[in-house]
């Protein structure tokens, strides 16, 4: 299919952009300024001047246009030597130049604003980057795909005549998942997630209202009625439960809108080189993944999900510090067919269960619960204050000795020949695949008390992060290091 867009000259986005811009400002400002809304409404009403708030509301709204409008005029971009160049910035310029080589994904978004003006923002991911380094906010679809194409093409395209995409090239849809599908990922989540979530939000949003609360007289109100009923509170053991189940139910919900907004319509596909994944409702994202530029792929899963028979599945890129999470690109509702299929696409080998599985030396568990049961001793002697706290150890200790013991069971590593498997977990199952040839750094680490148990630690330093295998024996570790630094050294891949 040939295209009519030349990317040789500096050109600018859709006039829409200016749409985009102002909403995005708008929405930014509101964000960081609701809380001053509703002290409006409590000003007494001869201190309320309508002409003056309208006035402000007006200079505002004038100032993100004029501010929206600059934004659009000066951000450009073209396509030049085998690289992207962006200039953009109103008062403080800057000029952007990324080779392709160095471009680790192109992700395409569209907000609510977005889909509604139907244009494409086109986000482009470099290594090591905290942030995104280009976000072009107002592309048509068309245009989006044609850039996306010449920025993972293998040579530079310049002319119209030239522009080339690989549409004729059809992608292979690999994963698919249904309304139905996500109901289930939603049911097997984290909810204890869910519930810190609900929790956080009730106490910020007392703590930032309680002022509007006072001035309401509200907030004494509550007061007053929480100390007449707090004796039947305390003691009412059933109310209690009501209100656990209640907000267990709340965070399943919130669990299921989340999933819900974010994974909607999710799809895989594998097209050349790249891996294509598109998901969202609301926020509509698809994102495009050179298969060289993922660093490990972390494939989870717990045990309603292993019943359902469904993972999630994380592509660890490099970066620099720690990922956003909404940064991180990750599918959900993986069946184990759909995981085979995509380890045998991104990594040279095929992944057998040959290979001998090694557990850590039994220290590691006496470690874990030594350090476990002197927390619970601290935790103990703080409690003879309260001898109602003591009742807790009736649930701790069951619960330390439950965790610990599934850590032990689910840390392992399996090494086969160009690959390195790393298992971690407690209720949920962690596996780490990583190509050995990108490792960065390893480490041979020992404390004081591994020393005198012969044990030791091996850290990994990957461009995504550190991988850890724990406590191995000594001689064991001391032949898994020296064996991975040999492969690494002898490889001739380019580990980006």
């Amino acid at each position: 299919m040939n295209n009519s867009f030349d990317f040789s000259t500096f050109s600018r986005q859709s006039s829409k952009g200016i749409i985009v811009n102002y909403f995005l400002i708008f929405y930014k400002s509101l964000k960081s300024s609701w809380i001053l809304i509703p002290l409006l409404f409590t000003k007494k009403p001869e201190n309320f001047n309508a002409t003056k708030i309208v006035l402000g509301i007006a200079l505002i709204l004038i100032y993100i246009l004029i501010r929206s409008v600059l934004l659009y005029l000066n951000y450009k971009f073209k396509v030049k030597d085998n690289g992207f160049v962006l200039k953009h910035g109103i008062l403080k310029k800057t000029n952007v130049s990324i080779p392709f080589s160095k471009i680790q994904n192109v992700k395409f978004k569209q907000n609510f604003i977005q889909q509604l003006i139907n244009v494409t923002e086109v986000e482009i991911e470099t290594a090591g980057a905290k942030n995104v380094e280009v976000s072009i906010k107002a592309l048509t679809r068309e245009r989006a795909e044609a850039l996306k194409e010449v920025l993972f093409s293998d040579r530079v395209i310049v002319k119209e005549e030239e522009i080339e995409t690989l549409d004729e090239k059809k992608a292979t849809e690999l994963l698919k998942v249904s309304p139905l599908e996500l109901l289930k990922v939603s049911i097997s989540e984290n909810h204890f997630h869910s519930f810190l979530l609900l929790f956080a939000f009730i106490f910020s949003g007392y703590a930032q209202l309680k002022d509007v609360l006072e001035d309401l007289e509200i907030n004494n109100q509550l007061d007053v009625l929480v100390e007449e009923n707090a004796s039947t509170l305390v003691q009412d053991v059933f109310l209690v439960v009501i209100l656990v189940l209640f907000a267990f139910v709340i965070s399943i919900i919130i669990s299921f809108v989340r999933t819900f907004l974010k994974h909607f319509n999710l799809k895989l596909s594998i097209k050349e080189k790249a891996l294509e994944i598109s998901q969202g409702l609301i926020t509509k994202q698809h994102s495009i993944i050179k298969k060289e530029k993922v660093q490990y792929l972390v494939i989870s899963t717990n045990p309603i999900k292993k019943i359902i028979g469904i993972y999630n599945v994380v592509f660890k890129q490099a970066t620099s510090g720690k990922v956003k999470a909404n940064k991180i690109i990750k599918i959900v509702g993986a069946k184990f067919e759909q995981i085979s299929i995509l380890k045998n696409v991104l990594f040279t080998e095929e992944i057998s269960r040959e290979e001998e599985k090694v557990v850590p030396n039994s220290y590691y568990i006496i470690q874990m619960y030594f350090r476990s049961f002197l927390f619970l001793a601290v935790l103990n002697l703080v409690a003879l204050l309260n001898i109602y706290i003591l009742f807790i150890n009736l649930v701790a200790i069951p619960l330390v000795i439950l965790l610990i013991n599934l850590k032990y069971k689910k840390t392992f590593f399996r090494l086969h020949p160009n690959l390195l498997e790393v298992g971690s977990g407690q209720f949920s199952t962690e596996i780490i695949y990583f190509e050995i040839f990108k490792m960065q750094h390893i480490k041979l680490r020992q404390s004081i008390f591994q020393k005198r148990k012969n044990v030791a630690d091996i850290i990994l330093q990957t461009a995504s992060g550190k991988i850890k295998i724990p406590c191995l024996d000594k001689n064991l570790a001391v032949e898994l290091y020296n064996l991975m630094l040999y492969k690494t050294e002898i490889s001739k891949k380019s580990w980006m």
